[in-house]
């Protein structure tokens, strides 16, 4: 108990210094606080004492945490953050940030190049690259370019947060020279290798976006998420499943002894727990705060297993106070404040709620005497207790909470661990074996059953709400009832009811593996029977893909035949996009098509190359000098799949009359008749009876009318309109020949070209317009005679 007080002491001068600009007011008012009530709570002479030394921790800690506040002066690398040009030396010293059309490096400096010669130089830097050449941990590379330094956004100080890690500039597309490789520490390349081998695994065997879930739940991976399923996440407060946290760390702990516990015995249970957060931690990269995550809900499960639940709080303390000593300005890292306050409320709140519910329960009998019902009661007392204690610190720093937390996590929080542990197997399956495709059917369905709770709660009328003017005044109040309540629910013990008689849990768990296996059997054959006995339309299907700023457009043939046309301008949005259409089980793509080597054609294709099975690629002669065409060659390479040449005149039958031409580009073109690389654009026509669809790609007014001197039929039932619905596309005389009854606008919203322009959409007066920044995907369908449209949005 005095290590507690000590450490609260150390913690309460912390607190007074960060959450006051380190007032000395606050410090004095703070010590003087804990003065009164530690006399009011023992008024002996001894206490006195220890009031003194508590008092010196606060003004101590205040002190050290004024001493570790990071300098507003520029230092260092900052000393250059005036926006002249500068060449560095610098090494990536953390795991790539893949964000789809671009990557962030964490740079360490150290040269720079001042006064005609390199000169030793230090500093954190981050540096946002193209997607399109990508550099890994241990990069020595040679930049040149701006620093700036970071803004201060008005509901986030993006500065502060950067410059608390070490980071005092920022610096975007820059000239980028590698100069060498393994320059960082092997140990963490090690690492950030398996974590890599892993995720590729799981994207090769899952669909998306079940792969992204499961690669942030496994491995902490949040940022290959799709935003839409981070959105939604975080409104129904589930998004603390895939951060790498002491909560999430403490909530696998919790819920692993849950499942166990009435299997093994809950001590066995939370060695077994503590064993997989040593494995989780080191699987994850045990940066700091995964470590100070590990330490957190290690501490809770070692009280459970030493049977010392009520040392727990105080050891809690302890550890806080020692990380906090070490580094101070921990008191401003959200993570670690939502951590804290997880692993509390599941030490002191969680095992309170359980006791309730197991004594409300054991009224009913027949529902207390249910093999699941522990397992449900503790998994709900944990969760709810989770989200009591964070609350406030969510409302306070985003200004937003869910009401729909509780519920979405109760049916969310189960298929956590499944999808943890179907995914860990099928990783590690597909880094020994090579292939792990075959474990779709068991990976696959806890990961969809947990996006589609998470949308289906989302989608409910007020399941976030915004809340601003929460101040920290607002959470130190609520937190004094939160614990007053605890206090008094631990004043007022319930009488829990008797075990069930001995033979009762021995034969349940003798039938688990029989159960499971069972349980597992039901659910494979039928997702293969839906498989097998799924109908074929017997349609051409095409579907025009919302992928942002871009194009890419999905074929399905009457007999089945598979075509991608174009992969939009990254592979998240390609990925998630087929994700929608295909069947999970299901990666097959028997052709695609190139129209055009620019980004917004080609960002997602070598991605789909690489994760799904593809039979062939058609593209034309003309090639890009980028770094994303060199990539796309070298890839295609590898691959060795068929690469025929698109030209005028050839054809693709996709059965049942289905036939795909090639109208573009020609051998006038290949000559060199085109103004530009839009131009060479692989024009299609697609034809099943009576209807037609033209897809454009992003050809201008000038080859549109050299289609049209070339006496192409051009007539078509559905357009794929060009360029995105550019002014220097779809002349009138174009539009003339083509006819359309129905135009789909592939575009991104909010685009910095101003696409689709008014222009264009003036002369498409008349006709159906669709477009995917407010339809989402648009679908096609014919069977020859008939039309059917069906939009996403």
């Amino acid at each position: 108990m005095i290590l507690a007080f000590l450490a609260l002491a150390w913690l309460l001068g912390i607190a007074a210094a960060a959450f006051t600009g380190a007032d000395a007011a606050a410090t004095v008012a703070a010590a003087g606080l804990l003065g009164c009530i530690s006399f009011a709570l023992r008024p002996r002479a001894s206490t006195l004492v220890l009031i003194a030394t508590g008092v010196a921790l606060v003004f101590t800690a205040a002190w050290r945490y004024e001493s570790t506040t990071p300098s507003q002066s520029p230092t260092g690398v900052a000393r250059y953050n005036d926006g002249q040009p500068v060449r560095l030396r610098a090494v990536v010293d953390a795991e790539p940030d893949d964000r789809g059309t671009s990557r962030l490096y964490r740079l360490q400096v150290r040269e720079a190049f001042v006064e005609s010669r390199w000169r030793p130089e230090s500093g954190g830097v981050l540096m946002r690259g193209a997607a399109f050449p990508q550099y890994e941990y241990g990069d020595l590379l040679e930049i040149e370019g701006k620093l700036e330094k970071p803004p201060a956004l008005d509901d986030f100080d993006y500065r502060e947060y950067l410059l608390r890690r070490g980071i005092a500039s920022i610096i975007t597309h820059p000239k980028v020279r590698p100069l060498a490789e393994g320059e960082g520490n092997p140990i963490s390349a090690a690492l950030i290798d398996l974590r890599s081998r892993l995720s590729g695994a799981l994207s090769d065997a899952l669909p998306e976006p079940e792969a992204s879930l499961a690669g942030g739940i496994l491995l902490g991976a949040r940022s290959q998420i799709p935003q839409d399923l981070k959105d939604d996440m975080n409104a129904t407060g589930t998004s603390h499943l895939v951060a790498v946290s002491g909560q999430n760390v403490t909530l696998v702990a919790a819920l692993l002894m849950a499942v166990l516990a009435w299997i093994i015995g809950r001590r066995p249970a939370a060695w077994l727990a503590l064993a997989g957060i040593l494995v989780y931690a080191a699987l994850v990269g045990a940066q700091p705060s995964v470590l100070r995550a590990a330490i957190m809900g290690g501490l809770y499960v070692v009280a459970i297993a030493l049977g010392r639940q009520n040392t727990a709080p105080i050891a809690l303390l302890i550890a806080a106070a020692g990380m906090m000593a070490f580094d101070p300005q921990l008191a401003h890292d959200v993570s670690f404040q939502l951590s804290f306050a997880a692993t509390l409320g599941l030490i002191a709140l969680s095992p309170l709620l359980r006791d309730r519910a197991e004594s409300l329960v054991s009224r009913w009998p027949a529902v207390h005497d249910l093999p699941l019902t522990r397992p449900a009661i503790e998994m709900a007392a944990v969760t709810t207790a989770a989200i009591a204690f964070t609350l406030p610190i969510t409302a306070v720093n985003f200004h937003r909470i869910s009401l729909a937390a509780p519920l979405a996590n109760l049916f969310a929080v189960p298929a956590f661990i499944a999808v943890a542990m179907t995914s860990a197997l099928t990783a590690l399956v597909g880094v020994i074996v090579g292939d792990a495709g075959f474990l779709v059917w068991l990976a696959w369905p806890p990961a969809a059953y947990m996006i589609a709770v998470v949308r289906f709660f989302a989608d409910l009328p007020l399941a976030s709400v915004e809340l601003r003017g929460v101040t920290t005044a607002h959470a130190v109040a609520y937190y004094a009832i939160l614990l007053g309540g605890v206090w008094l629910l631990a004043r007022r013990p319930v009488a829990l009811p008797e075990p069930p008689p001995a033979v009762s849990p021995t034969v349940s768990r003798r039938a688990l593996p029989a159960a499971a296996l069972l349980l597992l059997l039901a659910l494979s054959s039928t997702l293969l029977w839906l498989a097998v006995t799924a109908p074929s339309s017997g349609r051409l299907s095409v579907t025009i893909l919302d992928v942002g700023q871009g194009d890419a457009i999905l074929i399905e043939g009457p007999e089945g035949n598979r075509v991608l046309v174009d992969g939009g301008p990254s592979g998240e949005a390609i990925t998630s996009a087929l994700g929608r259409h295909l069947p999970f089980y299901d990666r097959r793509i028997d052709l695609i098509v190139l129209t055009h080597a620019q980004a917004d054609h080609l960002g997602g294709l070598p991605t789909v190359l690489e994760r799904y099975d593809v039979g062939g690629v058609l593209a034309t002669r003309f090639a890009a000098e980028s770094a994303l065409y060199q990539d796309w060659t070298k890839v295609l390479s590898e691959s060795h799949v068929a690469r025929p040449v698109a030209m005028r005149g050839e054809w693709v039958d996709l059965g049942d009359g289905t036939r795909l031409t090639v109208l573009n580009p020609s051998v006038t073109t290949a000559l060199g008749d085109a103004s530009g690389l839009n131009d060479t654009s692989v024009v299609l026509r697609l034809t099943m009876g009576d209807a037609s669809i033209l897809l454009t790609g992003d050809i201008s007014q000038a080859a549109e009318a050299a289609l049209i001197r070339q006496g192409t039929d051009l007539r078509a039932t559905v357009l794929k309109v060009p360029h995105h619905g550019s002014r220097t596309s779809s002349s009138p005389q174009f539009l003339s020949r083509v006819d359309p009854l129905i135009d789909v606008i592939s575009v991104g919203a909010g685009n910095s070209f101003g696409h689709p322009t008014q222009e264009t959409l003036d002369r498409l007066q008349g006709d159906a317009v669709l477009r995917t920044d407010e339809n989402g995907d648009v679908t096609v369908s014919t069977d020859g005679e008939g039309i059917w449209v069906e939009t996403q949005r």
